[in-house]
Formats: C-alpha cells, sequence, structure tokens
C-alpha cells in the first residue's frame, strides 16, 4: 500500500509538470488571414488588383501611405459604392493575456494541485487505485481545456459575418432615421449579386482581371476586432479608396452589441455629413509665437521682455480669441484657451495699466472677461507672442478707450463712446450707458459735431 501511494505521488508530480508546461506554454499563432476558408476568393483578388494582373494577398494591411497632394478622398457629389464583403480579422485577446501573463509558475501549479487535491485526497482516504485515478483525472482536466477553448473559438467564429450584416443594417438604419432619400445618398453597397461582383468572384482565379470591372467599385472596407475582457471590445475599421490606394480609419470601444452602431454612426457621419467651407486664417499677417517651455507662466513684466526679446508683442484679446478658435493644426491657429486660465494681453481699457484675458467663471465676473489686476494682487498667468500689424478693428476699440481715458476727455462725449462700447457689446461695455442714443450711427454723428471723428467697424 506504502508502495502504491509512493508511485502515485510520482505520478501525479509527473502529471503537473506536462499540464503545468501545457498551459504555459505560448498560444498557437493565430491565422490572421482574412481570406481563409470560403471567404477568399471574393475580396482577397479585388485587393490586389494592380494593373491588370492580380495577385493573392495574405492580409489587408496596407503600409502607411505617405502624406503627398492628391485627389480627395471622396467625390463630393456623387454616389460612392462599397464593395458589399467585409472582412474583421479576430485580433488579441487583451484580457485573456493580462489574465496568463499576471500567473508565474508556481500560480499555476497551485492552481493545479487544488484541482487534483479537492478530488484526489477523499479518494486516497477512500483506498483508491491512485495510478488509474491519476490518469483518469488528467484525461478529464484536459478534455474541460478542450472543450472550454472550442466553445470560446464557437463563439466568435459568427462574428465576422455578425458585424458585417449589422454594420450594413446600421447604416441604413440612419438613413431612414434621419429621412435621407435614395437620391440623396453619397454612399452605398452594392448588391453582392450585381455583375461587377458576380464577375469578380467568378474571374478572380484567373492570372488576369481587367480593370474595367471595378469601375463600379469605389471602395472597400475590413477591419479588425480585439477582445477586451467581459463583453467588450475594440473594433477598428478601414476604407480603402481602390482608385488611389488612400485609406481612412475609425475605431470604437464598447460593448460588443453597441460596436457596430456606434462604428456605423463614424462612418456615416464621414460620408453623409455637410461639405463646410475650410477654414479661413483671419489675421494672416500675425505670427504667434508661444512662451518658453520652461516657463509657461509668469508675470506681465517678465512676459513682456520675452517678447520683446523675439521682436513681438502682446496679443490683443480679440486676436487671441480668434486664433484660439482654429485650434493648433490649421494656419493662424493656436491651441484652444485653457479654461480657468489668465492671459496677458495688450487691451488698455479705462485705466492705463496692464490687462488680462480671463477664461471660464472669472471671465464672468462683473468687467467683464478684459480687466486689469485689481483684487487679484500679483498674477502670474500665460501669455502669447506676437508679430505683426494691429487690425483697423481692434485699433477702433483701443481709440475709443483711450478717448475715455483722457481727462480732458469732455462728460458728453464719454457718454457717446460708451453707448457706442455697449450696442457693439464689447468685453469691458457698461449697459448704463446703452440707452444714451437710439443708434451706433446717433451716437457717431453727435461725436463728429463735437469734433471727433469715429471710422466705425463694418
Amino acid at each position: 500500500m506504502n508502495i502504491n501511494k509512493a508511485v502515485s505521488k510520482i505520478i501525479i508530480s509527473s502529471m503537473f509538470l506536462s499540464l503545468t508546461g501545457a498551459l504555459l506554454a505560448p498560444a498557437r499563432a493565430a491565422d490572421f488571414s482574412p481570406f481563409s476558408g470560403s471567404g477568399k476568393s471574393a475580396l482577397a483578388e479585388q485587393l490586389a488588383v494592380q494593373g491588370d494582373k492580380v495577385a493573392p494577398v495574405a492580409a489587408p494591411i496596407p503600409p502607411a501611405p505617405a502624406f503627398q497632394p492628391g485627389p480627395a478622398f471622396q467625390d463630393q457629389g456623387k454616389l460612392e459604392h462599397i464593395w458589399p464583403d467585409i472582412v474583421f480579422l479576430r485580433g488579441a485577446d487583451y484580457a485573456e493575456f493580462e489574465y496568463t501573463m499576471n500567473q508565474n509558475r508556481d500560480m499555476v501549479r497551485d492552481i493545479l494541485w487544488q484541482e487534483f487535491g479537492s478530488v484526489m485526497i477523499p479518494m486516497a482516504a477512500a483506498n483508491a487505485d491512485m495510478n488509474e485515478l491519476a490518469k483518469t483525472l488528467a484525461n478529464i482536466l484536459l478534455t474541460f481545456d478542450g472543450m472550454h477553448s472550442k466553445h470560446k473559438d464557437d463563439a466568435v467564429q459568427g462574428i465576422n459575418v455578425s458585424f458585417e450584416n449589422q454594420f450594413r443594417a446600421e447604416i441604413d438604419g440612419l438613413y431612414r432615421a434621419y429621412a435621407i432619400s435614395d437620391g440623396s445618398r453619397k454612399m452605398d453597397f452594392i448588391y453582392s449579386g450585381a455583375p461587377v461582383v458576380v464577375d469578380v468572384k467568378a474571374k478572380s482565379p484567373r492570372k488576369t482581371l481587367p480593370m474595367d470591372i471595378l469601375k463600379g467599385v469605389d471602395y472597400v472596407l475590413y477591419g479588425s476586432y480585439t477582445m477586451l475582457g467581459g463583453a467588450n471590445i475594440s473594433v477598428t475599421l478601414t476604407i480603402e479608396k481602390i482608385s488611389t490606394g488612400q485609406i481612412r480609419n475609425f475605431e470604437v470601444t464598447a460593448p460588443i452589441k453597441d460596436a457596430m452602431r456606434l462604428l456605423a454612426k463614424k462612418v456615416f457621419d464621414f460620408f453623409q455629413s455637410n461639405e463646410y467651407a475650410g477654414w479661413v486664417n483671419p489675421q494672416p499677417n500675425l505670427q504667434w509665437i508661444p512662451s518658453p517651455a520652461t516657463q509657461p507662466q509668469t508675470t506681465a513684466t517678465q512676459a513682456k521682455l520675452y517678447c520683446r526679446g523675439q521682436g513681438a508683442r502682446f496679443p490683443y484679446a480679440r486676436e487671441l480669441i480668434m486664433a484660439s478658435q482654429g485650434t493648433a493644426y490649421l494656419p493662424g491657429g493656436i491651441p484652444p484657451l485653457k479654461d480657468y486660465a489668465i492671459y496677458m494681453v495688450a487691451d488698455k481699457q479705462r485705466w492705463d495699466e496692464q490687462h488680462y484675458f480671463f477664461t471660464g467663471y472669472p471671465g464672468e465676473a462683473t468687467g467683464g472677461p478684459v480687466r486689469t489686476s485689481a483684487g487679484y494682487g500679483v498674477i502670474n498667468g500665460s501669455y502669447w507672442c506676437v508679430r505683426g500689424p494691429v487690425s483697423r478693428d481692434v485699433s477702433f476699440y483701443e481709440d475709443i478707450y483711450a478717448l475715455i481715458r483722457k481727462p480732458e476727455t469732455p462728460q458728453p462725449v464719454r457718454t457717446a463712446l460708451e453707448c457706442i462700447l455697449a450696442k457693439l457689446d464689447d468685453f469691458g461695455a457698461r449697459q448704463e450707458n446703452a440707452g444714451a442714443f437710439p443708434t451706433i450711427e446717433k451716437a457717431a454723428a453727435f461725436l463728429v459735431k463735437e469734433g471727433y471723428t469715429i471710422n466705425l467697424p463694418e
């Protein structure tokens, strides 16, 4: 009996090592070919069309194209036709990878020992044949592991078909939801039984495939999905323009039941949204210089010294706002202004002092967003420097405030100037004078009679 138990322990230990090695061994590299099995003949060949030749490809993963001026990705005013088949490749399972990598060899052995021990210890107490029992349990565990892997593979087998059909259905649903007629569509999927599709699938095994067959196809779609744990998934979709090879990519991360709906909305917006006029640099004569990275915030005195050293000045609030509307990626633009920040500006209103532009809640306080440091003590603010002339629009407001600041300016003239500022909704306008004159022109006419010429902004 003691010999039998000793032999059983040796067998169990050997099985532990074998199972541990199997569980820790790297998984077989996934077959990422989107054209394996029955889905290969159609899309694979047409993606590989080069001139009038066809070369089978392993996977639709084109190299990132270098940027160069070329034709627009979309042909505005034309209905775009998309190949009906969409291939979604299965990527990695991040959740399983993370779980596996977080387990070391001792942890795996411990798990196996617990699984064996919870069953074998009671059996051993009942004097069972431990050799046969160990073999039986090992086979059961391996069978269970195999069944789990098979069920998991089966669960994702239909994802590609489901994604493909749901994506097309979501696109059509959006057209119905927005009441867009067929004549107003900017994209549509080719019918799978259309002559072009049938011809491509029929001729794809041949060595040549005339390009004129594909003239009715504008784009082809393909993508991949990655399991993130639970029911969450990350899906990437690539749209390739057949005539030029240009690509656009879209990505969503969401519960698997919502992924295609969100992805379809992005693609729908990309194709169907109205085309708007491009950004026009509102201040082409200005050159923007950021503050140094080593000192992005400082006092106005130090900031002025830096700008002067660059042959530049502080921007006026209007210049700063217009530039920030263009973002850092468009000509003449700078990054959006930070919330609850204070920027140095060149504006001067009723006091001949340094003024600041307050964003966020402080900008909504009494006095408007442009004001002095009164009540704030020493301000360490953000700043930009700018080179270039001051526009006529900016000069108009500065000239009005300069007249208001002059001690010798008569009060009736001040009232007319304040009325103009209020009616123009200037940053520092005082609304108590808004009704002094019925219109801006009446106020300007009064100023002319008083000897002050005002060139109103257009």
